[in-house]
C-alpha cells in the first residue's frame, strides 16, 4: 500500500508556509508560519495535517490528503 508524505504549502496571501491543520508549531517557528489568522490560510492550496516530510502512516490519526504527495512502496 502506498503512503503519503506531508509537503510545504505556501500561502498566496502572506507567502509563508501554512501550518498543518490542528497542529501546534514550535515557538521558534510559530511567528514565521501562516495560520488561521491569515485570510489565505483557508484558501487554495489547502493545508494538510502533516508537517513536511511526516508520513501519514506514522501520524496515528486520520487525516486528509491535502498538502501531501504519494510515496510509493520501496
Amino acid at each position: 500500500m502506498d503512503d503519503r508524505k506531508g509537503i510545504a504549502v505556501n500561502c498566496r496571501v502572506c507567502h509563508r508556509w501554512k501550518k498543518p491543520l490542528g497542529r501546534s508549531a514550535p515557538l521558534g517557528m510559530a511567528n514565521g508560519l501562516c495560520d488561521f489568522e491569515c485570510g489565505g490560510y483557508d484558501a487554495e492550496p489547502l493545508p494538510g495535517s502533516l508537517w513536511p516530510g511526516e508520513l501519514k502512516s506514522e501520524f496515528g490519526f486520520p487525516c486528509s490528503d491535502y498538502g501531501t504527495v504519494e510515496v510509493p512502496d520501496a
